[in-house]
């Protein structure tokens, strides 16, 4: 599932920048004191508002992260219909029509058709020839999806911090805005001055809120992903499980010898 970095700082760039001055495009058209210019304002429409931008820029970065993997896990799922296992009624497996299966999937890595799915079974086909025992196989299968989940989700660290990260931010806006605010209260006494403190309040608590609802839409898209990765685990697991574990029959070739017949204590014949 390797995606680029490059889209996603682009998008987060022009999202951040973009969104910024078009908010202060749009407050300069609006007339001063009404509603909706200070609802502009409060989303970072004025040239205070550039922590908003970061705000904004930093949501577009997670969420075409997101939406990458999302979309690389929507490829994965549909490895899940392409008839890797079979899937007929009561089909037994034997050692070699395994050893087939794992070769089936080789020959299609070797033609661009990889798949966690082909990974994962690959492995099954291995570890059932190593060990050559089908409860140790699911165990040492169950250990690798397990494993392989854990490294899916590990590839969204990166989302995980940003979203405390815009929080942060927020709380940094409130900082500066208040300091600002503190740092003009010898203005207090003037008209202008009370205008000033009130902008810079103002900010102070226009970025927490921000931040914390973009921290909550954010939240969202990352915990719907993360169903998403169980889901598909889940499926993965119990295909191969389903299909290819418990089908495999290992017949066992039991060599009689020839028994010696020993005399019976009540044998006469031996007497």
């Amino acid at each position: 599932m390797k995606t680029s970095n490059k889209a996603p700082l682009f998008v987060a760039l022009v999202a951040g920048l973009g969104t910024w001055f078009g908010l202060i495009a749009i407050a300069t058209v609006l007339p001063e004191g009404g509603s909706l210019s200070r609802l502009v304002q409060l989303l970072g429409g004025s040239t205070a508002g550039y922590i908003q931008a970061a705000i904004y820029g930093v949501a577009a970065y997670s969420v075409v992260l997101l939406s990458q993997r999302r979309k690389a896990l929507a490829t994965e799922n549909t490895a899940l219909s392409h008839g890797l296992l079979p899937e007929q009624d009561q089909l037994v497996l034997t050692p070699e029509e395994v050893a087939g299966i794992k070769l089936e999937v080789i020959r299609r890595e070797q033609s661009g058709q990889r798949s966690v799915l082909g990974e994962l079974v690959k492995k099954a086909c291995t570890q059932f020839r190593n060990a050559n025992n089908v409860g140790e196989t699911l165990q040492v299968f169950q250990a690798q999806v397990a494993t392989r989940k854990e490294a899916t989700e590990g590839e969204l660290e990166v989302v995980r911090y940003l979203t405390g990260a815009i929080v942060s931010l927020g709380f940094i806006g409130t900082l500066l805005g208040l300091s600002s605010s503190i740092g003009l209260s010898h203005l207090a006494k003037t008209t202008e001055g009370m205008g000033e403190i009130t902008s810079s309040l103002n900010l102070a608590f226009d970025t927490t809120l921000v931040a914390l609802v973009v921290g909550l839409i954010l939240n969202f898209f990352y915990h719907q992903y993360l169903q998403e990765v169980d889901t598909f685990y889940s499926r993965t697991r119990g295909y191969v499980i389903d299909n290819l574990i418990s089908r495999i029959y290992k017949p066992e070739h039991v060599q009689v010898a020839k028994a010696k017949v020993q005399p019976s204590a009540f044998d006469l014949t031996s007497l």
